[in-house]
């Protein structure tokens, strides 16, 4: 019997960062862990006081430099860290699994070649593997003939990785399209865990929630959460929030800021807010390390994305039972069906979305409907156990090829 092989988890960042890809990296570590995989992470440091190795949930986790907050250009700051990383530790592992590939990925294919071990590469955001032009309906705009060369080399790496893990369906036909063989190809999305979200009991505890929160207990509550940034759609609900006669109901923003990156909302939301006399019906509830009970004290939950590779957090809403308006775009499209789970509107349209908000607040018949078709939906298909239970099988069937020889022979018919 071929023994579980060890794994090397890689991510940009890390608990306790926080995001859909942060806290998905995490499950899947503890899931490993408490399945007595050897697991270990190594993340990119991001305070200068964070030590270089420590332990969270009985797992190792190491950090590499250069240290600094998130950011857009933090993937490939670190990249020749995770890659000297991977090769020093190469005694230590038998898979690589790569949590969000952009700029990492290159690290990890290239480091991966070289020790003889096995790269899972799982994608996060759409438009990595080919241009977003192609294959992609995740709301994305085309890419120019710049943007493609620059980015054609990365790509090339990218589509080496041994097995592509996609947690939408959009860029798991990105992939397909990007030539890569059905057989490297999994649909793997993000599951949820159904005990944490789940809907209040009783009105009684709704209440004791939000008083827990400092929400009121006498007004109907819309809820976002995720990342305070423009590609979210923040811009999109709170003007539509403004055009929305919602009677006495508030908007709870639930999330960090994009503090010094180009697609901040935070700091021009809350001068919107103030511009157009919205502080009673808005609130900026800041960032959370559980959003479980928000979304139990709401009434309705809206994700405006621009584009979206999944929708982590419509999927906890359903599990929640809270009916959902989003957009509809990218992974959304998977699993939101127009007035049977979920209300959709026309993305990057404020009018759409006030009026899509106006109809579920004025219908609680609606909202109830919506509510429990969406926690059928949570409960059919992202149960988090059943979704890591495949990742584990993936990650065996990659690590049995590092003893049995196959790996070479497939490498060589590429």
């Amino acid at each position: 019997m071929t023994a579980t092989p060890r794994v090397l988890v890689l991510t940009t960042y890390y608990h306790p960062v926080v995001g859909g890809v942060e806290t998905h990296a995490r499950q899947l570590v503890s899931y490993l862990h408490a399945h007595d995989v050897s697991v270990q992470v190594v993340t990119k440091r991001v305070g200068r006081d964070q030590p270089a190795e420590a332990h969270i949930d009985g797992v190792t986790v190491r950090r590499v430099g250069p240290s600094g907050e998130r950011s857009a250009a933090g993937k490939w700051v670190a990249a020749p860290a995770f890659f000297w990383t991977l090769i020093s530790l190469a005694a230590q592992y038998d898979v690589i699994v790569c949590v969000d590939y952009r700029g990492i990925g290159v690290a990890a294919v290239i480091a991966g070649a070289l020790v003889g071990r096995p790269v899972i590469a799982q994608g996060e955001t759409a438009g990595v593997l080919a241009g977003s032009g192609r294959h992609s309906s995740s709301g994305l705009p085309p890419e120019s003939v710049l943007v493609r060369l620059l980015k054609a080399p990365a790509r090339a790496i990218y589509r080496r990785a041994d097995q592509i893990v996609c947690i939408g369906r959009d860029l798991e036909r990105e992939a397909l399209g990007a030539g890569i063989p059905r057989a490297r190809v999994h649909y793997l999305p993000h599951g949820v865990d159904l005990q944490r979200f789940r809907p209040a009991a009783s009105r009684e505890e709704k209440d004791a929630v939000r008083r827990g929160i400092g929400w009121p207990v006498d007004r109907p509550i819309v809820l976002f959460v995720g990342r305070l940034s423009r590609e979210k759609g923040v811009m999109d609900l709170l003007e539509a929030w403004w055009q929305l006669d919602g009677g006495n109901a508030l908007l709870a923003l639930v999330g960090p800021d994009m503090t010094g990156h180009p697609w901040d909302a935070g700091a021009p939301g809350r001068a919107f807010v103030e511009a157009h006399d919205l502080a009673g019906r808005v609130q900026f509830a800041g960032a959370t390390d559980d959003p479980a009970p928000f979304y139990r004290a709401a009434d309705v939950f809206v994700q405006p994305s621009h584009f979206e590779a999944l929708g982590n957090t419509a999927i906890e809403a359903m599990a929640s039972g809270l009916p959902v308006v989003t957009s509809g775009v990218g992974g959304l499209a998977d699993f939101c069906v127009d007035g049977e789970n979920a209300m959709l509107y026309d993305v990057k349209s404020p009018p759409a979305l006030a009026v899509a908000m106006r109809r579920v607040l004025a219908d609680p018949a609606m909202r109830a409907r919506l509510g429990e078709a969406g926690r059928r939906t949570a409960y059919e298909r992202f149960e988090l156990g059943a979704l890591l239970d495949r990742y584990l099988q993936l990650i065996e069937t990659a690590g049995s090829e590092v003893t049995g020889g196959v790996r070479g022979e497939r490498r060589g018919q590429r």
